[in-house]
């Protein structure tokens, strides 16, 4: 990443602009990327469009992206349309990459869900709407590549809106000798009067409707007048648009750059800016209470690390998204989430991989700060005077892992901190040491994901491994509820040591991870003592009680205890939690989990009867059979200590005429029989 040029005054308009921030998601190779760069080329941010293929678009430049064709990384670049400073994020739309999805909606307020017509409603469209769904993010669906597409485009509208019922067109293609011509815009009479066709004068009825149902009194007006001016029609989408009443569907082709203007225009007008937002909310670290915060520049400086990312001329570069106040480069601040006082140094414009240096950052940007010495993704940086801490980031747990060694004797220091920057730039990346093999274990979401994890430790951190065997990222849980009391106890002259801690152990639904619930009432337990009791589960749960696996999907509630004035300390009642944790397990009939992996694979007609019968013989489960584009694509749920060489065997079961794409779906329980050889194995390995 490269300074492009030094802050100059005729830029300094952005702090009086409306700020929109967009998320574009999408299923992987859609043309999410390529739309991302026909928004930058329509606003005059770029004088030509760029190639993925080529290596040369603003958001895809990593050469692992260019290789493989498609996105990586999140991407990040920043353009102007009219009065409105748009920062665009492009994420990663394949599964493996998910951890850089999950750090773009931290930072965007909108999204936009990339659809490609040729492909239709794909496995990452649909996790795309998932997503907007469960965070409640203002979302716009953009139809893309009608410049390739010869269908139905009725029928592949109707195919979008079985993702909700809540989805209203803005604008529709027309095609002139079956190629796209333009798009008609709904939102004006005019022009849907012009073309005469009745659906679009029906499309342009449904929005006049939409837009008075998301106020009472543009309803009673409606009602009684037949009829919305332009102005409230605008106010009562944009109302609905905020509250997620609607989604609202736009199409186009990026290629061509056409319905660019029109999704820009869109963009700027009914997509909720900054300022349009409702308050943030985070804990006081003083208090430990709730509090709001309104999003104005006039507010206490608060600001959230969405992403990490080491540069070859930069350094280490922490990507801010600043949620509210303004604040002046060479300022101090303070890490709320790691305690620690911090400088800014200099804000950074993020553009692709280039750099513009700013005076001050404000509500609503989304900057970048080089050489932060505290400072990880997901830390909250706010005023030193008036900490906050935002809600941290929640990634998916690794579920596939690989035995790493340096490729050359001596480079085990520099492998050390290659795997330190590695982690903090990918937070669903783990590296482990395994104290009975030795080994250093690294874990991720698939196998792409590790592999490229891996080209990258060579290529970008300058430090080769060679990799081994995978090994199954087993866990466990439990199935029943008990209580139980951990009680650790010892006087060795002078002050002893005394814990005390009562649990209630139950499971909870697969996936949920952990929770710790505080009930100690009457002062059972001092307040100090209580994240000592918490420590000692999270280190308990490292290893399970049938083969010391990690413990998971599971709430601890800690409820009573005893404490002695003079032996009590925190590290007793650690002892004594962890000691009540394993007792727990022991008893609550524990099971073992296997990670459950989706795949794909792409194969001609001939070859679909060997693939589903190899995965029935695989405990598979086939989940679909699709025709694409004179192929096959087979989608089923396959156990992943099962496909462990699945490439090499699919290889051979199709003559190589097969292509496959796998990720992590979710944790299943390990049949009996195959619970009991490993317990079995463990045991063994004990003596």
């Amino acid at each position: 990443m490269r300074l492009l040029r030094r802050y100059t005054p005729r830029n300094d308009t952005s702090c009086q602009m409306k700020k929109v921030n967009i998320g574009i998601l999408g299923h992987s190779k859609s043309g999410k990327t390529l739309l991302s760069e026909a928004i930058l080329y329509k606003s005059g941010a770029i004088s030509r469009l760029g190639n993925i293929l080529e290596g040369n678009t603003v958001m895809d430049s990593d050469n692992e992206e260019t290789k493989r064709g498609m996105s990586i990384n999140l991407g990040v670049a920043w353009t102007k349309w009219k009065d409105v400073h748009l920062n665009l994020i492009d994420a990663p739309g394949y599964a493996d990459f998910i951890g850089e999805v999950i750090e773009t909606l931290s930072a965007v307020d909108n999204i936009i869900i990339n659809i490609s017509a040729m492909e239709g409603i794909e496995v990452g469209t649909e996790k795309a709407w998932s997503l907007s769904q469960e965070k409640k993010i203002p979302t716009v669906i953009f139809v893309n590549r009608l410049d390739e597409f010869e269908g139905d485009f009725f029928q592949l509208l109707n195919k979008i809106k079985a993702l909700g019922k809540i989805i209203l067109p803005i604008n529709l293609p027309f095609f002139e000798n079956r190629k796209l011509k333009k798009v008609v815009n709904l939102l004006s009479g005019q022009e849907a009067t012009d073309y005469s066709a009745p659906y679009l004068i029906r499309g342009r009825e449904k929005i006049i409707e939409t837009a008075a149902e998301g106020d009472d009194g543009l309803l009673n007006k409606y009602l009684e007048e037949g009829s919305l001016t332009e102005e409230e029609i605008r106010e009562g989408l944009k109302k609905a648009i905020l509250e997620r009443k609607i989604v609202p569907l736009l199409c186009g082709s990026s290629l061509q750059t056409t319905g660019i203007e029109p999704l820009l225009d869109f963009v700027g007008l009914f997509l909720p800016g900054n300022e349009s937002l409702p308050e943030i909310a985070g804990t006081n670290p003083k208090t430990n209470q709730q509090e709001k915060r309104s999003r104005s520049p006039d507010s206490p400086f608060t600001a959230f690390v969405f992403k990490t990312v080491f540069d070859p001329f930069a350094g280490k570069l922490s990507y801010l998204r600043i949620f509210s106040g303004l604040i002046s480069s060479n300022s101090p601040i303070y890490n709320a989430t790691a305690e620690k006082k911090e400088r800014i140094g200099q804000f950074l414009h993020i553009f692709g991989k280039k750099q513009e240096a700013i005076p001050q950052a404000g509500a609503g940007d989304i900057v970048a700060v080089a050489k932060f010495s505290s400072v990880q993704t997901g830390d909250t940086l706010t005023d030193p005077n008036q900490p906050l801490i935002l809600t941290p980031l929640k990634f998916p747990e690794p579920a596939i892992s690989f035995s790493l060694r340096p490729a050359k004797k001596g480079t085990e220091d520099k492998l050390a901190d290659a795997f330190s920057k590695l982690r903090e730039e990918d937070r669903t990346i783990n590296v482990s040491r395994d104290s009975e093999t030795g080994e250093t274990i690294i874990s991720g979401v698939g196998d792409l994901h590790l592999d490229i994890a891996i080209n990258r430790l060579k290529d970008k951190l300058g430090a080769e491994v060679i990799k081994g065997i995978p090994k199954v990222a087993y866990k466990e849980t439990i199935t029943s509820i008990v209580s139980v009391q951990g009680k650790y106890k010892r006087q060795t002259g002078g002050h002893g040591q005394y814990g005390d801690v009562w649990l209630r152990v139950e499971p909870l639904p697969r996936g949920k991870g952990f929770e710790f619930v505080d009930e100690i009432k009457g002062g059972a337990i001092p307040n100090q003592y209580i994240p000592a009791v918490e420590k000692g589960v999270v280190e308990a749960m490292k290893k399970g009680a049938l083969a010391d696996y990690p413990l998971t999907d599971l709430r601890i509630t800690l409820y009573d205890g005893s404490f002695h004035t003079v032996d009590s300390s925190e590290i007793a009642f650690k002892i004594a939690a962890s000691l009540a944790l394993k007792k727990a397990t022991l008893q609550a009939k524990p099971i073992l989990l296997e990670p459950i992996m989706n795949v794909e694979v792409i194969v001609p007609q001939e070859f679909v009867g060997d693939i589903i019968g190899d995965i029935n013989s695989k405990r598979g489960k086939v989940l679909s059979i699709e025709t694409k584009q004179n192929q096959q694509s087979v989608k089923a749920l396959l156990p992943f200590a099962e496909i462990t060489n699945y490439a090499t065997g699919l290889r051979s079961l199709t003559k190589g005429k097969a292509d496959c794409r796998r990720g992590f779906s979710h944790y299943e329980v390990l049949p009996g029989h195959l619970t009991k050889k490993i317990v079995e194995a463990k045991e063994k390995k004990d003596g």
